[in-house]
């Protein structure tokens, strides 16, 4: 996969985790822990699963000979991927009410550190 060989994964993966427990520090309790580490992990497979969307739909031989994507695909894969997030957050919800911000805040995070383990191997 195209994308995935680009992510500088000696950088990602140690400052990803840093920043995770970073923020499991402020879990008060286990499951509050538990609860952030569980998005986190629904974080990465999300992250991962775009990356797959994005490199199926782009490799796609009726996309490279046409040039148009179908947008019904692109709807279900981008639909189910939203779910996904969302399903993970609703059962972080459930377990740490309205501390969910602090997994939420992570999810940012890990969104920039994937940014830059992009664009430090893009160079």
């Amino acid at each position: 996969m195209e994308l995935i060989k680009r992510i500088d994964h000696k950088l990602f993966w140690p400052v990803s985790l840093i920043t995770t427990l970073i923020f499991c520090l402020f879990g008060r309790n286990r499951t509050e822990i538990l609860s952030i580490i569980f998005v986190y992990l629904a974080t990465l497979i999300a992250l991962f699963m775009l990356m797959a969307i994005l490199h199926g739909l782009i490799m796609d031989p009726e996309v490279k000979a046409t040039g148009k994507v179908k947008k019904s695909r692109l709807f279900s894969y981008m639909f189910l991927h939203v779910i996904f997030l969302f399903g993970s957050i609703g059962i972080g919800v459930h377990f740490m009410g309205n501390r969910i911000i602090i997994a939420v805040l992570n999810y940012v995070v890990q969104i920039f550190v994937l940014g830059i383990g992009l664009r430090k191997n893009l160079k």
